[in-house]
């Protein structure tokens, strides 16, 4: 039997809490610390989708990136985001643990993800707290190159690019998974290529004049994927229990046509 403690000391052991922002809110958000855990769920973000097929499932635990709230809860009412979320939980007696900037400053995390998979080695793009990987491919490859292999395993159909050259070959590169643009003055004299979310029309404008490439691959396409190392060093700490990968998609829609 594996108790929800046990699975919460082992996670920060491995992601302290300390190394979160001041104003993150990672960590234990729903749950008695005695509850027997059986069955774990892994989601980006908890929703009311997320929940239901916690519940149909049997999920006891669900792992996400981002906490259920980061300003906090005034009341719980089941008619008012994100109280309702609460609710449905406590309810259904499902638990949820989440890893967020702890977890974007750590070797487990999204960013150091998509680095090992595009075979990107380097240092991070700002020290204190360490985000971001900056630094060069293994092997030289072209944007168009780059591109396709980064489409070839994240979780996205959409994504938006700034002064996408495809037949330019790259060596250096920066990413930083979720939402970056705030480094775009940090990396564009260092790098050719930024990979990273949530690019703002003001901050596309900056790299535009800069002469910096972005790949905006989407907040929920560059962090999905969270999970992936997490997963490996669960199943080995805890092999009884269950794992599951809840389904989820972006909240966004891109509509061509309008009929």
């Amino acid at each position: 039997m594996v108790k929800l403690k046990e699975i919460k000391d082992f996670l920060e052991s491995l992601v302290p809490l300390s190394a979160q922002d001041t104003w993150d809110n990672s960590g234990l958000q729903v749950g008695w610390e005695e509850a027997e855990v059986k069955t774990v769920g892994f989601a980006l973000t908890v929703s009311r989708s997320v929940i239901e097929e916690a519940v149909s499932k049997g999920v006891d635990l669900i792992i996400t990136h981002h906490p259920l709230t980061i300003s906090g809860v005034k009341s719980f009412v089941p008619d008012v985001y994100p109280s309702l979320l609460y609710l449905e939980l406590i309810k259904r007696g499902i638990s949820v643990y989440s890893l967020h900037t702890n977890l974007d400053v750590s070797p487990y995390g999204p960013t150091r993800f998509i680095a090992d998979e595009i075979g990107l080695k380097g240092e991070p793009i700002v020290e204190r707290p360490p985000y971001g990987v900056l630094g060069l491919l293994r092997e030289p490859l072209t944007q168009k190159e780059l591109l396709e292999k980064l489409v070839s395993f994240l979780p996205t159909d959409v994504f938006r690019t700034v002064n996408y050259k495809p037949t330019e070959k790259v060596e250096k590169v920066a990413v930083c998974s979720g939402s970056g643009a705030s480094f775009i003055d940090l990396v564009y004299k260092r790098v050719q290529v930024y990979i990273t979310g949530d690019v703002k029309y003001h901050d596309a404008m900056k790299a535009l004049d800069l002469g910096l490439t972005i790949f905006d691959m989407g907040h929920f396409g560059t962090e999905r994927l969270f999970f992936v190392s997490l997963k490996k060093v669960l199943l080995e700490a805890f092999p009884s229990l269950d794992y599951l990968i809840l389904n989820e998609k972006s909240p966004f829609e891109v509509v061509r046509d309008v009929e």
